[in-house]
């Protein structure tokens, strides 16, 4: 009997800059695992790597049902769609096959989609939950929001490895940075609308891949928005080392990872009051805190930031990563499912 069956998005095979979240986090489980020495097995639901959506979830489905007896414990790293698809199937085939299961819920918004949800797409969600051996989330006001269907309900932040041992004290450079997609709801239109209005001593760039007509590398240059293009995954924690601050303007976030790669490395970060974020950062101690949409607040925070409390923000954010440390959670999520290490 083989250990364990791990469902998830592996990295985009054609594009590695076109590599989300969910999958940053689902590798760096497998590389955790294999520095544990934890035998596993994969079965990939990124539809990126399929020929399209449609045969990327029948394949998943065929696969699932194929290889789900062989296993002692599987565990549904799950993206919303793959929650709604395939999570009935693992539930299911639990029930025939008297499995140990548990799902690892990415992003943070499942409360809206589930209260938004029709009656039939409510009866889906409800049903996983409430079937899964362990369900783990992100955030802690998820959890807050679906214990009720299940107490066995635990917290698996977004995390990562520190990959770079910062020099500490940080120098304050004035040097500002965004590190994500392009598009509207990150709060690009805000970061477009201040670049101009800061002193020729400050520096802000921004990375990431275009994901909206709206934007082109030609409409920045014309905004005179200094894009840097598309960085690899495994660069991010290099670039982002040659910033003093993180800013990340968003609409909608859960535990965005780039914060914690920031705080991995000293850096403090301004960032909008969503619930998610508001959870890794205090006001004042480890970042700034703004509303959404409010250039005018954007531009006063980075403007606000001095050598002296640049020095108090950057050791609180370093000291705020041990939270998000992968070793540390990825300890406790293997004990939960009841696998010893």
């Amino acid at each position: 009997m083989k250990h364990l069956l791990l469902i998830g998005p592996l990295s985009n095979k054609n594009d590695a800059t076109n590599t989300g979240g969910v999958t940053i986090l689902f590798e760096l489980l497998l590389l955790e695992l294999k520095q544990k020495r934890i035998e596993y097995d994969v079965i990939d639901t990124l539809k990126d790597n399929y020929p399209n959506s449609a045969i990327a979830f029948f394949s998943s489905s065929l696969q699932i049902i194929k290889q789900f007896k062989n296993y002692e414990y599987i565990s549904l790293q799950a993206s919303n769609n793959s929650l709604l698809l395939l999570g009935p199937l693992v539930v299911l085939l639990s029930k025939i096959h008297k499995k140990h299961i548990s799902m690892r819920k990415f992003a943070g918004n499942l409360d809206d989609i589930y209260a938004k949800s029709n009656f039939l797409k409510k009866l889906i969600i409800k049903y996983v939950l409430k079937n899964m051996d362990i369900n783990f989330f992100e955030t802690k006001y998820l959890i807050k929001y679906f214990y009720h269907m299940n107490d066995e309900t635990y917290w698996f932040p977004n995390v990562r490895q520190q990959l770079v041992v910062p020099k500490i004290p940080r120098t304050f450079n004035k040097r500002f940075v965004y590190i994500g997609t392009i598009n509207q709801e990150k709060g690009i239109d805000e970061i477009i609308s201040i670049t101009e209005k800061l002193t020729s001593d400050y520096t802000l760039d921004v990375y990431g891949p275009i994901r909206e007509n709206r934007y082109s590398e030609n409409i920045l240059f014309d905004k005179n928005v200094n894009y840097k293009g598309c960085l690899e995954p495994d660069t991010v924690t290099n670039v982002l080392n040659t910033y003093d601050v993180l800013i990340l303007p968003s609409y909608r976030e859960g535990y965005p990872g780039v914060i914690i790669e920031a705080f991995s490395l000293g850096i403090p970060v301004i960032a909008t009051k969503l619930e998610g974020i508001m959870e890794m950062i205090t006001h004042n101690v480890n970042g700034l805190l703004i509303d959404v949409k409010d250039s005018h607040q954007l531009q006063s925070a980075i403007e606000s930031i001095n050598n002296q409390s640049y020095f108090d923000l950057s050791t609180n954010a370093l000291s705020s990563f041990s939270n998000f440390n992968s070793e540390e959670q990825t300890n406790l999520f293997l004990k939960r499912i009841g696998i010893g290490i």
